[in-house]
């Protein structure tokens, strides 16, 4: 059958065969697939299909399209916002029983303590298939890490709020993406109180992993690294400690 090469992956060469997903294994795709085995039934994500005879995971094909930045006018409404972190809290519900059927041990990345879920570990837009502006799913699990919620959603509200300038990916300028970000907050329930002091954890390990790993050779040479850091001081001077709106949530001040 045809192999068609799908883009937009950032690591490894991902094929459409028929309605399945082709993808390298490594040793982390055990858990990985035990993962994606609690969260298919739900509709959340791709089901495994085992290996094929070349050593590929095996995943059925979410029909849609992916938030590809920067991301489409038509993704920007608070109402996509408010569906993306109802899709994050299902997900990580669903994946409580993991953490102890599984450990955190065997995935690719180490787990961020305190252990709450299985954090997806790259949980924005770009991940998430869309049907007609409503997301209704969720790809590429193969970074999964045990973790606290905050870790996922501090990266969701990075790339959805988003913390960025305008122009740089960024829209609505600061105020605007602040309330975003305390809608998806509120959504999830998580504070948003912090929030600022999450995303640069995430930015900054984002740069690490990007300097660090050989894997990230692309992403050196396209200067990724250069981008998260200039987010990084924007979400410094804009939304960390005390200097963001006084230091409390932006619905606390309404």
């Amino acid at each position: 059958m045809e192999e068609e090469v799908l883009t937009g992956g950032g690591l490894n060469e991902v094929v459409r065969v028929g309605s399945t997903v082709r993808r390298p294994t490594g040793p982390w795709t055990p858990n990985v697939h035990r993962l994606l085995g609690r969260l298919a039934p739900l509709g959340l994500s791709p089901v495994p299909h085992g290996v094929d005879g070349r050593g590929r995971e095996v995943l059925s094909y979410l029909p849609g399209e992916v938030g590809h930045p920067p991301l489409a006018e038509r993704l920007r409404s608070d109402e996509v916002l408010v569906a993306v972190a109802r899709l994050a809290r299902r997900l990580h519900d669903a994946s409580v029983p993991v953490v102890a059927e599984v450990g955190v041990a065997g995935w690719q990345f180490p787990p961020i303590s305190p252990v709450e879920v299985i954090c997806h570990n790259d949980l924005a837009p770009y991940n998430v298939v869309f049907r007609d502006g409503v997301p209704v799913g969720v790809i590429d699990f193969d970074g999964a890490r045990p973790g606290p919620r905050w870790w996922d959603v501090a990266y969701s509200v990075y790339c959805l709020a988003p913390f960025a300038p305008e122009g740089d990916g960024g829209f609505g300028g600061v105020a605007e993406q602040w309330r975003r970000a305390g809608l998806f907050c509120a959504e999830y329930g998580l504070p948003l109180e912090g929030i600022g002091e999450r995303v640069l954890a995430r930015l900054a390990d984002m740069v690490a992993m990007i300097r660090g790993r050989p894997e990230f050779r692309r992403q050196r040479e396209e200067g990724h690294d250069a981008y998260y850091s200039r987010h990084a001081e924007y979400v410094r001077r804009h939304f960390a400690g005390t200097r963001a709106w006084g230091g409390r949530g932006y619905f606390q001040d309404q």
